[in-house]
Parts: structure tokens; sequence; C-alpha cells
């Protein structure tokens, strides 16, 4: 795992997913926009939790396809209860993750 500064998440972004790096540039972008706005540190610290979890989840290709599809019957789901159970789902994939990574 990297460490937690954009620097070394924007690198394992690279490595993980090319193609997310504009994402993360974006999102880069745009929580420091609002860092400065709010004359707050917390769109730095979020953007950092947020993309520090994703590579917790990505390094683990079977865990990430796992919860595209919780993610993806969320979105498209008539059922309640399998969308809850979905969700239950996307949740322990979170925690073991991130407990993997030293959160």
């Amino acid at each position: 795992m990297p460490e937690k500064t954009p620097a070394a998440l924007r690198i394992a972004v690279a490595r993980l997913a090319p193609e997310a790096v504009a994402k993360f540039d974006s999102h880069w972008a745009s929580a420091m926009e609002q860092a400065r706005q709010e004359y707050s540190l917390l769109p730095g610290r979020q953007f950092v939790e947020h993309w520090w979890t994703w590579v917790a989840v990505t390094r683990h290709p079977e865990r990430a396809a796992r919860l595209r599809e919780c993610e993806r019957v969320i979105a498209d789901s008539d059922d309640r209860s399998l969308r809850r159970s979905a969700a239950e789902e996307i949740a322990r994939i979170l925690a073991a993750s991130t407990a993997e990574a030293g959160a």
C-alpha cells in the first residue's frame, strides 16, 4: 500500500488502472478548489481517504469486480432485499480491504 499522500496515491492509481488517472486528477482539482473556497483541510483528507480505499480494493481484482457488481445491483435492481444484501457486501469488501491495508 502506498503512503496516504496524493503523490503516492497517484502513482498507485497509475500502476493499477492508468485509465483512472484522469478521474484522480479531476477529483484532486475539485477537492483543492473546495478546500480553498471553504478554508478547510477536510476536502483534501476526504480525497486521500477515498483514493486510499480505492487502491486497497483495486489491488485485488476479484474484489474490485465483485464491488462493481454489487454497485450495479444497487443501481439496477427493483428488489429491496437484493439491494440491501449488495450494500452489506460492499461494506464487508471495504472493511476487509482497508483492514488488510492497515487502515
